[in-house]
């Protein structure tokens, strides 16, 4: 990888921790800021590794997420609380600094990709449940909000060469996983390291490192149950 290649990807790691830690409420004013932040936060600042999804309801998925160059860590959990009609609500809650936030999106596929996430809910703390809609969402971005417009931050590259490991088993909570083991090369030298299982969902990951950082599975299992509840108020944005 090249120093220009380095410097990209150290500013990025930087941005995405900045992006991170404004999108807890307790850093906002008021539930509605809040409920926009978190909005960015799920759209074009979810946070992307390398994964295969593969949501059922009641699954869920721990993770603690570390940049050892930025001295940052955090704990996220993915769990799929619900079901309309084949699209699903994915809950993220995220926990850094002894803070939690917690949001809800109702995507139809991959919830990565933008375009998929069709509406988002959340509820600040003594604040009202609120509800945004795909069409807030688009004019919500259109509009130039500081939350939304930026791509998205992967940590690691997703596509590229692929090189087959060996097996390894990992531990995780108790339980012995066999894993699939690849490498993956991007184009301008970043590469991952990366173990997958398909019983851990909704996304398969159980290890992912690429340079100072590290996605690691925690703890996984099902019977999750959604934590926000209604009624909703929805986000009129004109």
């Amino acid at each position: 990888m090249n120093s220009k290649t380095e410097t990209r990807n150290a500013e990025r790691r930087r941005a995405w921790w900045k992006v991170f830690h404004s999108s807890l409420p307790h850093l906002l004013t008021s539930a509605l800021l809040a409920f926009i932040a978190l909005g960015g936060f799920a759209s074009s600042y979810f946070p992307e590794f390398y994964h295969e999804w593969k949501p059922e309801v009641g699954c869920w998925s721990t993770y603690r997420i570390t940049d050892s160059d930025e001295q940052e860590a955090a704990d996220l959990t993915f769990a799929i609380v619900g079901e309309e009609k084949g699209q699903h609500w994915l809950e993220l809650r995220t926990t850094t600094g002894g803070a939690t936030a917690v949001a809800a999106f109702l995507v139809k596929g991959d919830p990565t990709e933008d375009d998929n996430v069709l509406a988002v809910r959340a509820q600040d703390a003594g604040g009202p449940a609120i509800e945004i809609s795909k069409a807030a969402l688009e004019r919500l971005k259109a509009r130039g909000d500081s939350s939304f417009g930026s791509s998205a931050l992967p940590i690691g590259p997703r596509v590229g060469k692929l090189e087959g490991l060996p097996d390894e088993t990992l531990k995780v909570a108790g339980k012995s996983l066999k894993c699939r083991r690849v490498k993956i090369v991007a184009p301008d030298g970043e590469s991952a390291d990366v173990w997958m299982n398909d019983s851990v969902a909704p996304f398969g990951l159980v290890k992912l490192v690429s340079g100072p950082e590290q996605v690691v599975l925690t703890d996984f299992g099902k019977g999750a149950a959604g934590t926000l509840k209604g009624p909703y108020m929805p986000l009129e944005v004109p």
